[in-house]
């Protein structure tokens, strides 16, 4: 029986490519979008309906949820683009926006009777600077505000648990990538640079970084939306693969076909807040959901390069 698909952020990156996958499985799938409308309207499919609504009014959101009756959901958006500089805490608005939304989510989904699982996205650098690979039995040491947030939403889902109706589930992610991503991230804005054989300066090329490519996300938020995991189950989404940015950087070069000498790479020094490296166990994805991340880093850019290429043709 195909399903009813709720997702916020539905027109983000990995928002926009989990609902395509669920298209394709012919399930019905509403997108909730931010009140001023889509930025890449692009990535919505036909066949998406989409819900423009502030996920900071209770009100909207119970009628989004009356409306939809879903039976997964799927919370994706999230203020990834702040500021990674300690805030001021005057600014405490800005700090719980993330966990606001959160918590309105599931005040609206009781009332859904149809919901049989909400699954939230988390990160891999919710770990902070610690031992790698990080497995999910670990105590965070978030860094910034973002991660905080994430980090709080995690416990207080599994708080609330007890008082709620179906199963609140964490995807921590590696670093997703793949078609489509904006070029605010490393990848997609070197693989555009050096396609249009524009000169390149990487920093930090020693940090190493855990990349999934988007489609084996996709398949491990679909394996845990299928699961029977208790509520307040954190997963790691990761390859428990790090490599350095450096041999990345190597690889784009190699598909691309670019010359070494466009892109130069600087040490500097590392600000405070960033994660010399990010990875994760990926263990309790494999023994829980059979789930491992499957696409080659080598050929998840390749897969990247191609579809920017035809994008620019």
């Amino acid at each position: 029986m195909p399903d009813r698909v709720l997702i916020t952020g539905g027109a983000g990156f990995i928002g926009s490519h989990l609902a395509a996958s669920h298209l394709d499985s012919g399930d019905e799938v509403h997108m909730i979008v931010r009140p001023e409308g889509i930025s890449h309207a692009e990535r919505v499919r036909r066949g998406a309906i989409v819900h423009a609504v502030d996920l900071n009014d209770l009100p909207q959101v119970r009628a989004c949820f009356h409306r939809t009756n879903p039976t997964i959901l799927y919370h994706l958006a999230s203020d990834t683009g702040r500021d990674p500089a300690i805030p001021n805490p005057a600014e405490w608005p800005a700090l719980t926006r993330d966990l606001d939304h959160l918590l309105i989510l599931p005040a609206a989904a009781a009332e859904s009777p149809g919901l049989r699982v909400m699954i939230r996205a988390g990160s891999l650098a919710e770990y902070g600077n610690q031992p790698t690979p990080s497995p999910e039995t670990r105590r965070e040491q978030p860094r910034t505000a973002y991660t905080a947030a994430m980090v709080a939403g995690a416990h207080y889902c599994a708080m609330l648990q007890p008082r709620l109706g179906f199963p609140v589930l964490t995807a921590r992610f590696a670093l997703t990538y793949g078609p489509g991503q904006s070029e605010d991230f490393l990848l997609p804005a070197l693989l555009r640079r050096c396609l249009s054989d524009e000169p390149t300066v990487v920093r930090q090329p020693d940090n190493r970084r855990d990349m999934v490519f988007i489609d084996d996300i996709v398949a491990g938020l679909r394996a845990m939306a299928r699961s029977d995991l208790p509520g307040g189950t954190i997963i790691n989404l990761s390859s428990g693969n790090a490599r350095k940015i450096r041999e990345i950087v190597d690889l784009v070069l190699r598909v691309t076909g670019t010359p070494a000498d466009r892109v130069s790479m600087e040490a500097g020094e590392p600000p405070d807040l960033r994660i010399p490296t990010v990875c994760g166990v990926p263990d309790l994805a494999a023994l829980n959901l059979g789930w491992r991340a499957r696409t080659s880093l080598e050929d998840g850019i390749a897969l990247t390069a191609r579809s920017l290429a035809e994008a620019v043709a």
